[in-house]
Order: structure tokens, then sequence, then C-alpha cells
């Protein structure tokens, strides 16, 4: 009988450090989950797209997916309730099998996770609303089974609720609901490798790296604007359809890392904030300087670097990056590098 590895990994945020070098591809594992849309509201369907990937790059597995709709308990010092982690629970609500799966967001996952009061349970009063985090949002947990040869692990993903405001006065609510825009995941358009005497080349073929050769590898996203302005193509948090109805009209988002508002709750104010952008990386050969890398929110840049000690034997490396916006947008680009003797 298989045994069940319990991991608590939040696949919509960066993996913790440990003891192990996390980068290094070997047996096959979850990378990382994708939802389109990013952002969704009760009721709403999701299609979800999972990164499994070992030495030899990503593929197929049977992925076991539900969402979770258990309430973590007041004294659980967990992540989410421990049905979430349950092979089969009541609150466990199948969607389907293998890398991609897609359903309808639980009609009360605002009210389960979210900032509106949750439903009372076996007569006891009502609850508290689920407190927002740094951002301003709420997630729906989902339960993913990932099988091994002998042992199956459960990973959670947070998909980011489309719901209201917690605390605000009705008039905060509204001007919430009219500027808020909903997250659009990021977008690698930039994955390239630069050479020790600076030849770049874009990785969407086969890149060819000599023995030892020390790279840098390189993701980028679209620039986002750092302000609104009418006939951009974007519908930003201070535009309307009444007054740039070109933009707004049919809304669109940047794919990089966007403005959003934010309702704080100390100083009573709806905020604008800027996404941070973060990457994982991850290579089946060689050593990489950092498991993590990124741009923080107040840094405009547009790309991310890591850099990659090609290993002294030859043959094919997978690398993979995967990255995450700071609302749980995720996007991934796998690349193959030659590594030949010169």
């Amino acid at each position: 009988m298989k045994r069940l590895a319990i991991l608590l990994l939040i696949l919509s945020a960066c993996v913790p450090d440990v003891d192990v070098d996390e980068s290094l591809l070997g047996e096959p594992r979850l990378l990382g989950v994708r939802a389109e849309p990013a952002e969704a509201g009760p009721g709403e369907s999701v299609r979800f797209v999972a990164l499994y990937a070992g030495a030899d790059g990503a593929i197929d597995a049977p992925i076991d997916w539900a969402f979770c709709t258990a309430r973590k308990p007041l004294a659980e010092l967990g992540p989410v309730s421990p049905a979430c982690l349950e092979l089969s629970h009541p609150a466990l609500v199948p969607i389907g099998e293998g890398t991609e799966a897609g359903g309808a967001v639980p009609r009360e996952a605002c009210r389960l996770f979210g900032p509106e009061p949750p439903p009372a349970e076996d007569g006891a009063p009502a609850g508290r609303p689920v407190d927002p985090d740094v951002t301003g949002g709420y997630a729906q947990p989902l339960r993913l089974r990932v099988p091994g040869n002998d042992v199956d692990s459960v990973a959670l993903f947070e998909l980011r609720l489309a719901c209201g405001l917690f605390g605000a006065t009705q008039a905060e609510a509204a001007e919430y609901a009219r500027r808020y825009r909903r997250n659009v995941a990021p977008e690698i358009t930039r994955l390239e490798l630069v050479h020790e005497d600076g030849r770049t080349v874009a990785l969407a073929e086969p890149a060819e790296v000599a023995l030892g050769e020390v790279v840098t590898l390189r993701a980028g996203w679209p620039s986002c604007p750092e302000s609104d302005a009418c006939g951009d193509g974007l519908c930003g948090i201070d535009e309307t359809r009444s007054d740039c109805p070109d933009d707004c009209t049919a809304p669109s988002s940047c794919a990089g890392a966007e403005r959003f508002l934010r309702f704080d709750v100390a100083s009573r104010a709806l905020v604008a904030d800027r996404e941070s952008i973060r990457a994982a990386w991850y290579t089946s050969g060689g050593t990489l300087e950092a498991a993590r890398t990124g741009v923080g929110a107040d840094d405009p840049r547009t790309l991310t670097e890591n850099t990659l000690t090609v290993p002294e034997s030859a043959g094919e490396l997978a690398v993979i990056v995967v990255l995450r916006d700071a609302r749980g947008g995720v996007a991934w680009r796998e690349a193959t590098l030659r590594v030949v003797q010169r």
C-alpha cells in the first residue's frame, strides 16, 4: 500500500529554504500551478495547469485535484484546515485528474475564505470573516494529490478570490468595486542566455554551452505603466468606462508588475500598490547561483537574472523558470541547453 507524504507547499508562494538544493531537478515533483484566470469569483470557471517536472523537464502526471471547502479552525496553526490534506473528505470537491483540470469556484468561497460573514456551524454562532493577506486579497485552497513511486504527496495551491472588502463602509466598498482590477498572471516574454563573451541567445530553441562555462540566465516580462493614461489600451485603477471608454469598455490589464488597489484598514484608505515579481529557477545539472531571484514592488526593472555554472560533462540540461507575482499569478518557461566540448 502506498504511503502519503503531507507537503505543506503553498504553490502560490515561494518555496521555503531547506537543506537540500531545491533548484536541482531530479525525481519528478510539482513546481507550480497556473490558474486561468489568475483571480476569480464564486461560481466562475477556472482552468488549472500544473508544472510537474524532473531531470528531463516537464512531464504529464495523474494529479488528483479538488477544491477544499473547510474553514481553518481558530486553534489550527497550519495554513489550512486539516481536512484539506485528506485523500477523501466531504469538504473536498473533486475537479479532475491530470496535469490540467478545471471547475467552478465554490459558491460559498467568499463566505468560507473571504470577507463575508461565514455560515454558522453545528448551531454555534457564526465566526468572523477571514483576514486579508498583505495585498488585501483572499484565497480559495485547492488540494493536489501528486503521485510517487512509493509515496504520494499532497500539495496546496491558493486561487486568489475576487471578493469585496472587510471592515469597509458602503462608500469605500463601492469605490473599491469601481476601481479594483483583477489580477492578470505575469507573462515571460524573454528567456535568454548570455555567454561569458557577451553573446546573447534567445532560449526559444536549444542552445549550446561549453563545459564548465559560467552563463547568465535572464527572464523578462512586460513593462506596466506607472500611472494611468487614456488611450494606452489598459484600464488602470484611476480610469473608468465613462472617463476612458476606449480603455475600459473591454478592460485589459498588463502581464507584468501591475498597479493594484488595496484597502488599508489602519488608515481606512484605498492605497495604490505595485506587484513584486519573484522567480524560482530549476536545472537538471550544473549549479545555480540562487534558487530564487526577482524584483521588489518599488523596482522598475522588467527582468531578473541568475548565474549558471555549466557541468564539466557533455549532455543536455533542462532549465525551468517559474515566475510569480505578488497576487498569486504564475507563469513558466522551459529551455534546453546542450553542453558541448569546445
